[in-house]
């Protein structure tokens, strides 16, 4: 026999850090007034900003790859995360004397591809 409380747990009680510099996830952790959706969206937006870092050594395919999931997770984050918020995480992930850079690359790079956000299934 299954007993059910009337209480369900959505979303997990935890965020995963796999795959996020130790550095990044320490800051992301110790905002204590961040809800766990926010931080599991900026984990999530971590992971594919530290690819940016080593873009331009990648393939073409490979490349795109990297844009479409940075599209993905910064479409995913901005309805719930500041765009200050953002920049000091993307202050944490780059050198400030590659940041520009790796940004115009980014912002450049991205105009040459089509996504349909509107298809974008942001898990929160």
């Amino acid at each position: 026999m299954l007993i059910s409380s009337g209480c369900q747990i959505i979303s997990p009680l935890f965020v995963d850090y796999y795959g996020v510099r130790r550095d990044v996830a320490q800051w992301i952790n110790q905002h204590q007034l961040l809800s766990m959706q926010q931080k599991r969206l900026l984990v999530q937006l971590s992971r594919a900003q530290q690819q940016l870092r080593k873009i331009e050594s990648k393939s073409a395919e490979q490349q795109i790859h990297i844009m479409k999931e940075n599209m993905m997770a910064i479409h995913c984050a901005t309805p719930y995360i500041t765009e200050q918020k953002i920049q000091q995480l993307q202050d944490k992930i780059f050198d400030p004397t590659e940041k520009q850079h790796i940004l115009d690359f980014y912002n450049q790079q991205r105009q040459n591809i089509q996504i349909d956000l509107n298809l974008v299934k942001c898990g929160h």
